[in-house]
């Protein structure tokens, strides 16, 4: 049994309780509401895209939240990490400080350090597919709203996932006017935005719209062995984007944009366990860590209304360049007793993706929609990095030429690493959602994925070997939704959601690894009910699932060190109950809403998995017993012994409960203007960093944050001003729990950002 079942069975029939209750009494409600404003009554009628269909966002039969561009400035969220808590079951943690580990209900990628794997949950900007989790690095640009779909996309939406979806929505260019923004915003920390954007119609079809952005704030923690002090966490970024709008005719749309990142700072602040300084903002590190990234992203968006249905194309090109370098023991040299540093962990991707779609028109009788998904991308890697013991200095530590012959590697170099990987993704598709009978509609999708990985690696500069994988499957979606009224629905489905399997670049000389992992798939079962009450003015939203995983993929120790890779433990599930639910009160001036998520899950098979750390404990007590010699067999065989049993140990990142709960108090000051207040608390609680559950290394604590915002808006006026606070409290929250792999096996601690205030002025013109 797992920590909360028994806690979700009861939650789960009192949420059922609750939504027969409010359902059979919205009608009341609805009778008795006196407000007939129709902003008021369109409150959270937010129109999304969902499963490649407008609606809105109450009347989606699925598990869907958004998020608008209003609500990220005043939560102050410019980092996908900061989603935790906003979305029930969204979990967004970094893994060694640059690469992100994304799971939505405890599905998701736990193998981010393998450039070659896709997430569990698929990650999309104006519906192009970035498959590179260092990607969300680039944050939040110029945004419209960020939809996310819970639960597996194995039908209609980009890549297969497994976890769900994160869709990104970008402003676009329009046609009615000439439209500038101007925002300057000025924080703790030096931390200086400066944000602008033109809107420009050309004639009566076309537009250009323009924008740019640039963050920079001083570190949120220091290296305090380097000398002179080392600022860690700080950002230095510049967002460029352009698009431009084309529309002929009322029949044809055509959007292309261009968007260039550029990311130059000191590196993440991960503050390693056995640290002696208690101050979670002071690391005893000794290594300057660095940062680079350079994103481009090409997107050409058409759509086409034809007499019978709707051809729509999506087309991007990615180029992705990535650098760091970093304090991998995550101590000084004395603390220590010697030094282990990357001196470079390089990644190279480049991604073309094509999208081709046709689909029924909005009032036709049958919803259907078919395609064809195809992505190509050429990812390589490059890893540098050593390690010494015994030692009182650091030498250079430079980055090797890629061809240095075997006979100049340094004595040392820890771990090397050349790999290259080129994967091909093709996917037909179809769903279709028809009417059974008077509010009731049945919904069936499929597609077909077709995955093909070709790649090469090499470590410590040999002779590279070549090795090839593909995974075939079925993956699809069936559904019932009814409508009880036309403010409440009830819905139920089942879906399967694939992520493929690939290589492992580094275990060519593995003991136990593969050189290959299998395809993971998550089948899905869901109960839901969306529900609108008082006239509009309330809503309440609960899901209930389990999904039963299969092949979940993980980062497996092998006995010999630097040769581990992706293994597959063979069944886990997970489950729980979310809720979501808004009211606004008091002559429209009041707001109260929320959401809660309780999950629970176990590995439910037989597995024996190795935990580095364990593993040279082991090797540390066999080399004691003064028989057994480092990098022998024997010596392999006694990490090996190390290996653990993980069936009923919990699925890593699944938060045991996390909620947003928030309160917005609108004030008119007179007839001058309005002064908008909010207060919210986002909880996030305790969840196992890895599926070892070990204590001490992978229980992370609960933590939580009070925000507060404040804007006033002039009536006449195209100005404002906000300020707001997060982490009220300055709470030392841990936002990721990251035990190194490789290198040293290091457990190390990254902390939510200290309270910071930022004040925002802004302009329309």
């Amino acid at each position: 049994m797992g920590r909360n079942k028994k806690i979700i069975l009861k939650y789960s029939v009192a949420c059922a309780a609750m939504s027969l209750a409010l359902i059979q009494g919205g009608s009341a409600f609805a009778d008795d509401a006196a407000g007939d404003d129709d902003s008021v009554r369109n409150m959270n009628q937010i129109t999304v895209y969902g499963e490649k269909r407008e609606t809105t966002l109450q009347d989606a039969p699925i598990a869907l939240s958004a998020i608008t561009s209003d609500i990220l400035d005043q939560a102050g969220i410019t980092d996908p990490s900061q989603l935790n808590g906003y979305v029930p079951g969204l979990m967004i943690t970094k893994s060694g400080g640059s690469e992100r580990i994304v799971t939505i209900r405890g599905v998701g990628q736990q193998t981010p350090e393998n450039f070659a794997t896709i997430p569990g949950v698929s990650f999309h900007v104006d519906g192009a597919f970035l498959p590179n989790s260092i990607a969300l690095n680039m944050g939040f640009f110029d945004v419209d709203r960020i939809e996310v779909l819970r639960g597996p996309q194995g039908t209609v939406f980009g890549q297969s996932s497994t976890g769900g979806s994160i869709n990104i929505i970008t402003k676009q260019p329009t046609l009615d006017e000439y439209k500038g923004t101007f925002k300057a915003t000025l924080g703790d920390y030096n931390y200086v935005q400066g944000f602008a954007s033109y809107n420009v119609p050309i004639g009566e079809t076309a537009a250009i719209r323009g924008s740019i952005q640039q963050t920079s704030h001083d570190g949120y923690a220091t290296a305090t062995s380097v000398d002179g002090g080392y600022e860690l966490d700080d950002a230095d970024n510049e967002h460029y984007r352009i698009a431009g709008l084309w529309e002929p005719t009322d029949k044809l749309s055509t959007t292309l944009s261009y968007t260039l990142y550029n990311d130059k700072h000191n590196g993440g602040a991960l503050k390693n366990l056995e640290d002696p300084n208690p101050d979670i903002r002071e690391l005893t590190q000794d290594f300057p860590a660095k940062f680079k990234l350079r994103s481009e992203l090409a997107t050409l968006n058409v759509a086409y209304e034809l007499p019978f249905a709707t051809l729509k194309s999506v087309t991007s090109y990615q180029d992705l360049t990535h650098d760091q370098s970093f304090d991998a023991d995550r101590l000084d040299i004395a603390t220590y007793g010697g030094y282990d540093h990357v001196a470079t962990w390089a990644t190279d991707a480049e991604t073309f993706m094509e999208e081709l779609t046709i689909s029924s028109l909005p009032e036709a009788p049958i919803d259907w929609i078919a395609g064809v998904f195809y992505s190509n991308t050429d990812s390589a890697q490059y890893v540098v990095e050593y390690r010494e013991l015994g030692v009182t200095s650091i030498p250079p530590l430079p980055v090797l030429p890629k061809d240095t012959p075997q006979s100049a590697i340094p004595g040392n170099l820890a771990y090397e690493n050349i790999s290259s990987v080129n994967r091909e993704s093709i996917a037909p598709f179809f769903q279709a959602t028809v009417p059974i009978m008077t509010n009731l509609n049945a919904t069936i999708g499929a597609r077909y994925n077709d995955d093909k990985y070709e790649g090469e690696g090499a470590s410590y500069y040999s002779t590279p070997t070549q090795s090839s994988f593909d995974t075939q499957t079925w993956t699809g979606k069936v559904g019932l939704d009814y409508d009880l009224s036309e403010d409440s629905m009830l819905y139920a489905s089942w879906s399967r959601g694939y992520k493929p399997g690939g290589l492992n670049g580094g275990s060519s000389g593995a003991l136990t690894v593969s050189t290959t992992y299998d395809e993971e798939v998550v089948e899905a079962i869901e109960f839901g009910s969306k529900n609108t009450f008082l006239d509009g003015r309330a809503t309440l939203n609960a899901s209930i699932f389990f999904n039963q995983y299969e092949n979940m993929q993980f980062i497996e120790e092998d006995p010999i060190p630097y040769s581990g890779g992706i293994g597959n433990i063979p069944e886990a599930e997970t489950y729980g109950l979310e809720l979501e639910g808004s009211y606004l009160a008091f002559d429209d001036q009041l707001m109260l809403g929320g959401n809660m998520a309780l999950l629970d899950g176990e590995v439910t098979a037989d597995y024996e998995a190795l935990d580095r750390r364990l593993a040279d404990i082991a090797a540390a007590s066999a080399e004691a017993t003064g028989t057994i010699y480092p990098w022998t067999f024997d010596w392999f065989l006694a990490r090996q012994s190390a290996a653990v049993q993980v069936n009923g140990n919990t699925p890593p990142n699944l938060a045991d409960l996390t909620y947003n709960l928030y309160a917005a108090w609108f004030q008119p000051i007179g007839d001058h203007g309005e002064l908008t207040s909010r207060i919210e608390n986002v909880y996030v609680g305790e969840y196992e960093a890895r599926i070892f559950n070990t204590d001490g290394a992978d229980d992370v604590s609960s933590y939580s944050l009070w925000n507060a915002y404040f804007q006033y808006k002039p009536n006449e006026g195209p100005w404002y001003v906000s300020a707001s606070v997060t982490n009220i409290a300055d709470e030392e929250g841990v936002s990721g729990r990251f035990v190194d792999p490789y290198s040293s096996g290091t457990v190390s601690n990254e902390y939510v950002p200290p309270r910071q205030l930022l004040v925002t002025f802004g302009f329309e013109f």
